[in-house]
């Protein structure tokens, strides 16, 4: 059965509950869904404290929000939405079958590529979705999620169907009444490159330089200038693969990042708390992407390799 959009009250499970899966749980348990938020290091502290949400487009309380510690205390639900890091797609096969139903949606809200392939392994292909989230939020303290900005989110089925396209349409439908923008695309291949032209460069650049923030980049002599050159070579990429990206984005990402201050990019700051870092789903995997169409991408190169040699100085047994 085809999700509801004019029907509050979907069941939703929040698989990895940090910042950004807060952030969306919260908007939408807002809009009248029934939305359990699965977490390990902040369940307590939610549990008997609740979730609160302090956001540039209206504060949320959500004083005796559902939390759950594993998959199985949540049990089935309507639609999953996965937004764990991608370095823990390992546990996708034993994580997801507690959730199921037979009409259960997997929506995933991760960075990079690849993501949707491995949960496509475990649940049917068709009932797989992408959401592509642009959003600044952090989860400072345990429970307490600041939102400095954006939050649009784009959506398409994982298999391009008609099918597939209605219900990506009813997935974007269920944040009516709050402030997230949605639309929808039919190439999900598409809307994952328009998100890579800007996480390549800057969280790239970000983490190379040690774990610094988007102030500091642009301070840095010679850095922005080499954002571009990096997102123009991601861009590029796009066109060959067939999906070529507006052509303002480039403009328009680096004067909107211009302004972004004192923001760290998600690797960034995994990198500064000795968590493991989304390399391959980031840059690994786009990169051999762009090597099959035989894109030239000096740059990018680069960048991964500068990557690497940061990553082999924080942890040289990885």
């Amino acid at each position: 059965m085809g999700i509801n959009a004019t029907i509050t009250g979907m069941k939703i499970a929040i698989l990895g509950a940090g910042a950004l899966g807060c952030y969306y749980g919260a908007r939408l348990a807002e809009a009248g869904h029934e939305v359990t938020f699965i977490m390990r290091s902040a369940y307590e502290t939610v549990r008997e404290h609740g979730l609160k949400v302090n956001s540039v487009y209206g504060d949320i309380c959500l004083p005796a929000p559902s939390v759950a510690r594993t998959p199985e205390e949540c049990g089935p639900v309507d639609l999953a939405i996965v937004c764990w890091k991608t370095t823990a797609n390992n546990l996708l096969p034993a994580a997801l079958p507690p959730l199921l139903h037979p009409g259960t949606r997997v929506l995933t809200f991760q960075n990079g590529m690849g993501n949707a392939e491995a949960i496509a392994r475990v649940v049917p292909a068709e009932r797989v979705f992408i959401g592509l989230c642009f959003v600044c939020a952090m989860m400072n303290t345990p429970g307490e999620i600041t939102h400095l900005e954006g939050g649009a989110i784009q959506f398409a089925p994982y298999l391009p169907t008609a099918e597939g396209a209605a219900q990506a349409q009813e997935l974007a439908d269920l944040f009516a009444g709050t402030p997230v923008e949605t639309r929808t695309a039919q190439q999900a291949e598409q809307i994952l490159w328009t998100k890579l032209s800007w996480n390549i460069p800057f969280n790239g650049l970000c983490l190379a330089h040690g774990g610094i923030s988007i102030r500091e980049l642009f301070l840095m002599p010679g850095q922005p200038e080499r954002a571009r050159a990096i997102m123009n070579e991601v861009c590029r990429t796009a066109e060959l693969r067939g999906y070529p990206l507006p052509q303002e984005i480039i403009h328009r990402q680096m004067e909107q990042t211009s302004k972004m201050g004192d923001f760290i990019p998600s690797s960034a700051v995994d990198y500064n708390r000795h968590r493991p870092v989304e390399y391959e789903a980031i840059w690994g995997t786009p990169l051999a992407r762009a090597h099959e169409v035989g894109a030239e991408v000096p740059e990018w190169e680069q960048l991964c390799a500068d990557i690497q040699t940061r990553l082999k100085e924080k942890y040289p047994q990885a």
